[in-house]
């Protein structure tokens, strides 16, 4: 969602979670599956939700996460939450996010308070840059790809 100061929280936090494995044949790399039991909140990991407590403006944001895949330009994670909303007109996101709502309700609210919902099945990207808040409602849960870029 976003970062602690540096890449040190993201790196930390993926650290903490099991890593999808590419799957390596003499043809090259092969398609990963993923895992229907992460995808439906089972077996998730939790972790602190420390990166977070400067922008938090509502709620605990107790998070669970689970890496599905992990590659040289993205990467694919569930992440569960507590109900909670953060602010990033003082920490833009930064990197593009593909998001695909799998339960509860997610609030999105840019600077000049344009609001936008989704829920379970929707699908949306939000752009690197966006300063806006960010309110999961429920026991929010999300399929999220991030474009990553390795240097």
């Amino acid at each position: 969602m976003t970062k602690l100061k540096g890449a040190s929280f993201a790196a930390s936090l993926l650290a903490l979670v099991s890593l999808g494995a590419i799957a390596q044949t003499d043809q090259g790399p092969s398609p990963v599956r993923m895992d229907p039991d992460k995808m439906a909140g089972l077996g998730l990991t939790p972790i602190p939700n420390d990166g977070w407590v400067d922008i938090l403006v509502e709620g605990e944001l107790e998070f669970e996460i689970a890496r599905l895949f992990e590659g040289e330009e993205l990467r694919v994670v569930v992440v569960e939450s507590t109900p909670a909303k953060t602010d990033h007109r003082n920490r833009p996101l930064e990197y593009d996010e593909f998001v695909l709502v799998l339960n509860g309700k997610l609030v999105l609210t840019e600077p000049d308070g344009t609001v936008h919902e989704f829920h379970p099945g929707d699908a949306l990207v939000v752009p690197k840059g966006y300063k806006g808040t960010w309110e999961q409602q429920g026991r929010y849960r999300e399929l999220a790809i991030i474009a990553t870029r390795r240097e």
